[in-house]
């Protein structure tokens, strides 16, 4: 997705995948500002980690406690979140009530997000609390930030703006899509497009220049 884009927007840039283990976060970032990285993506476990490790963090990244994106510039690392941000962008959060799945950092990202966006209640509910799963039938928005895609772990029903950061590397619906589709809910955000979302903000951060959505969700395979 994000060569696709360098490609499109003709830079000499390239994106690859680094596995990190836990104790060799803090290396592995300072190995990337030694190498002259522009930036970095952050996916879990490492989001809460890696926020520990900036020399500065945005808005966001501060109020989540968590990080997805890394800037480099003049040695400093610069701590971003687009999770959040790309989940306010897809549902109507004025005024809602919030349901968020997941303990992670993106969940700590998402709820802070949408509670800054404007939302009327936000809760958090994680697989290791007592009472899970938690009673969802009272919320606007339902989001699963946990990495259960076979299953549904809420039942979404009619009116609900549901979205699953969750996804299938075939971009197939996961078992929360498919039952949020079934009954009728009014928006319904597959973790495909949450990813577009999400890359597209961190493409602008790192470049500085508008991020070719379309590309990017052809790329993946993620309807326009």
């Amino acid at each position: 997705m994000q060569n696709a884009a360098f490609a499109a927007r003709v830079l000499d840039w390239h994106y690859v995948a680094c596995r990190v283990d836990a104790v060799d976060v803090e290396a592995a970032v300072r190995g990337l500002v030694a190498l002259g990285f522009a930036g970095a993506n952050v996916t879990a476990p490492h989001k809460q980690a890696v926020a520990l490790l900036c020399d500065e963090l945005d808005d966001a990244a501060e109020s989540g406690g968590s990080v997805n994106t890394l800037v480099f510039e003049q040695g400093r690392v610069l701590g971003s979140s687009t999770d959040g941000a790309a989940v306010v962008g897809a549902v109507r959060p004025e005024g809602a009530r919030v349901l968020v799945l997941g303990a992670g950092g993106a969940a700590r990202a998402v709820a802070a997000a949408l509670a800054h966006a404007g939302a009327a209640e936000v809760r958090v509910a994680s697989r290791r609390d007592d009472d899970w799963p938690p009673d969802g039938a009272d919320a606007d928005i339902l989001v699963n930030a946990t990495p259960l895609r076979d299953e549904t772990p809420v039942p979404p029903h009619a009116g609900q703006q549901v979205v699953d950061l969750a996804y299938r590397p075939d971009a197939a619906p996961t078992a929360l899509v498919e039952a949020a589709r079934a009954a009728g809910c009014e928006v319904v955000v597959d973790g495909v497009d949450v990813l577009v979302r999400q890359g597209a903000l961190s493409f602008e951060r790192w470049t500085g220049v508008p991020a070719p959505i379309d590309v990017m969700r052809g790329a993946v395979g993620s309807p326009a």
